[in-house]
This record gives structure tokens, sequence and C-alpha cells, in this order.
């Protein structure tokens, strides 16, 4: 699950990052990229939005904001940290594939 999340939250960053430069007129992107680019980032922040507090807050970290390491170590406890990171990463992945 953890190379999952990895993945999704580069695609997630890469495509904020080329709509923004497409907006900002610094590359040259088609209709068609550009779509794919809003529909990824659309269906992320959808699924992000639909999970209770506690997964959002651990999905918002390590997909939105492609943390790693052991950001939650001021929130949470190891144990508590990696028992809501499964619930959370089960409820996301479960809203993906809708």
């Amino acid at each position: 699950n953890r190379i999952k999340i990895d993945l999704l939250s580069k695609s997630y960053i890469n495509s904020k990052r080329l709509l923004h430069e497409a907006e900002e007129g610094i590359i040259n992107r088609d209709y068609e990229q550009l779509n794919s680019y809003r529909r990824i980032v659309r269906h992320i922040e959808y699924c992000t939005n639909c999970l209770d507090e506690k997964s959002r807050f651990i999905i918002q970290n390590e997909v939105i904001e492609g943390k790693s390491g052991k950001w939650y170590t001021e929130f949470y406890s190891a144990p508590s940290y990696y028992r809501l990171r499964q619930k959370a990463y089960e409820e996301f992945f479960r809203c993906l594939e809708k």
C-alpha cells in the first residue's frame, strides 16, 4: 500500500504542478492533457474529502503534501499512527475504485 500511496502522491503533485505551469503560460499542453491532469487532481481531492477527519489528515499529509518519514510523531504514537494509517489507506483506496 505504501508504494501505491507514493505513486498517487507523485501523480497528484506532478499534475498540480503541470496545471499551474500551463495556467501561468510556462508550458504548453493540449486540452486533453490538461483535462487528464484535472481529473487526477479532482478525483484524489474528492476521495480525500470523503474520509473521516483522522483518515483525511493522514491522506492529506501523505498524498496531497507528499510527506514521508516520521511526520506523524508530533500527532500520534507509532502504534496509533500505523493503525489509523491502515484504516485511512483502506478507505481511500475503496473510494478511488468507485
